[in-house]
């Protein structure tokens, strides 16, 4: 008797369930402390929960529906698509709901407001583009579109580990970028809040809400950088590759 062929492997499938915890989580719980802090403690707004629900309900039902869409497709796009809606419900954590949340809903001076809400917008937008040049620097003159992306007749394949891990090893040996830009950006945020805090005359009901914002915007700035990482490399890339050359570009097992 023979054995029956295995199927294969649903790559899409398995990189919505990794997905799921980080789409779900971390938005449900930042739904959950806004509501306790900015609507019922110090009762300034209901926005905040309300966004925050909503953001989870998007995070949680946009990969399944993809999901369904291409399930055994293997398609690498739709895998990076995945991962990067999973990605930004943990910057919304840590970006939207720890820092921008407190400088836009909790009491403080204008004096203190306005440079921290201007400031977090400048310095993430600021993020956005430098990771992006860092990322287009890789792909473009290096060898990391050849080695990662393995031609067939018929498509090509991409390891994601390896893919990645070759990618964390050609960026780190060809960044443009000197790393004082990373200590800058890094160190701006926690600094100014902690200087702020030191001049204001309250450490009262927002005190764990300022403590969030303090952590939240260098995290931030971390998995902003992941996400641009991630859509540049497995969404963009993978769309380019198959206009390019008339074959999908797949998830290999």
């Amino acid at each position: 008797m023979t054995k029956p062929q295995a199927e294969p492997k649903d790559s899409v499938w398995e990189m919505t369930k990794k997905a799921a915890p980080m789409s779900l989580l971390l938005p449900l719980l930042g739904t959950g402390i806004s509501y306790a802090a900015y609507a019922d403690d110090l009762a300034v707004s209901g926005w905040p929960w309300k966004i925050g629900l909503l953001v989870t309900l998007f995070c949680l039902f946009v990969p399944f529906a993809v999901s369904m869409m291409y399930r055994r497709t293997n398609l690498l796009w739709v895998c990076g698509l995945v991962l990067s809606t999973g990605i930004f419900a943990v910057y919304f954590f840590f970006g939207v709901f720890a820092y921008f949340y407190y400088f836009v809903f909790a009491p403080m001076s204008p004096v203190l407001r306005w440079p921290g809400l201007l400031g977090g917008i400048a310095l993430t937008l600021y993020w956005i583009v430098m990771s992006r040049q860092t990322v287009k620097h890789t792909i473009t003159t290096t060898s990391f579109v050849k080695e990662a992306f393995d031609e067939n007749a018929s498509d090509f394949r991409y390891r994601t580990q390896a893919g990645m891990a070759l990618f964390e090893r050609l960026n780190k040996e060809r960044s443009p970028f000197p790393k004082i830009y990373s200590y800058i950006a890094f160190g701006i945020a926690p600094f100014y809040l902690i200087l702020g805090r030191l001049l204001s005359s309250s450490f009262g009901a927002n005190g764990v809400l300022f403590a969030l914002a303090v952590l939240g915007m260098p995290v931030s700035l971390w998995f902003v950088g992941l996400l641009v990482r991630i859509y540049l490399v497995m969404v963009r890339l993978p769309r380019k590759l198959e206009q390019e050359h008339r074959k999908p570009v797949l998830v290999a097992d």
